[in-house]
């Protein structure tokens, strides 16, 4: 999958992988899981809505 980031955005998950020790897309798939579990914890974020798949 191909994402496009802003610059600065794409620079900063650089250097935070590079502090990390991980690959950038390491990183990014770091960042997602971390995001993924609080929504576990917290419920659906807000202005989330169901997958088409969901309805019945």
């Amino acid at each position: 999958m191909k994402i496009r980031l802003p610059p600065e955005v794409h620079a900063h998950v650089k250097e935070m992988a590079s502090r990390q020790e991980r690959s950038l897309n390491g990183h990014i798939v770091f960042l997602l899981r971390q995001e993924m579990e609080k929504e576990k914890a917290s419920g659906p974020a807000v202005g989330s809505k169901p997958d088409a798949s969901d309805s019945e």
